[in-house]
């Protein structure tokens, strides 16, 4: 589907140099897509797209690099399975793709194919995305979570998906955080 970005659905079993642009900053990649951020700030999506997770406004693969909207103020990026979370230099959260279990935040369970802003906080510093949850933390060290619960992955205690931010304990010590398929992982500051 063209995850590898080089404009073709071929495998490689060696590295691939993709394109000859030489200033890519950060890449994430969990699905059958990728998503990279350049030292411009502009952010770059390729892949699958059945959810519209690259955020190009469609649901059409794209096999080569292409540039999602026109802003250049993207700081972190992070994709899951079908849906992706990216914060800004402004300290908001952006969020789109499948939206079944509420794994975007902004409170609904509409597929959003735009990077959509959730809620109006201008404080979040990293967002993890994992199958459908998604863990992040905020400028003063604390974690939230939301979308699927089922085997507890927000760690809130419950098994009670969320489809908006929502508060994980008390801790304001996390410093960074991963999201697998049906679990995440933090490293909390001592």
């Amino acid at each position: 589907v063209g995850q590898l970005g080089d404009g073709t659905n071929d495998s490689k079993n060696i590295p691939t140099k993709i394109g000859v642009d030489t200033n890519w900053r950060s890449v994430s990649t969990y699905g059958a897509y990728s998503l990279a951020i350049k030292t411009d700030g502009t952010l770059w999506a390729w892949g699958r797209n059945v959810y519209g997770q690259l955020g190009d406004g469609t649901s059409v693969d794209k096999n080569i690099p292409t540039k999602i909207g026109m802003d250049n103020t993207w700081q972190s990026v992070s994709s899951g399975i079908f849906h992706t979370l990216g914060t800004k230099t402004d300290g908001t959260l952006w969020a789109w793709g499948e939206n079944g279990i509420g794994q975007l935040g902004d409170g609904s369970y509409v597929d959003k194919n735009i990077p959509t802003r959730i809620g109006t906080a201008t404080d979040w510093r990293t967002a993890a995305a994992g199958y459908s949850h998604t863990i992040a933390i905020k400028t003063d060290g604390t974690l939230w979570a939301w979308g699927s619960n089922i085997v507890g992955q927000l760690g809130n205690g419950t098994n009670d998906s969320k489809t908006i931010p929502t508060k994980v304990g008390t801790g304001t010590t996390w410093q960074s955080v991963s999201a697998g398929y049906d679990y995440a992982l933090a490293i909390e500051s001592n």
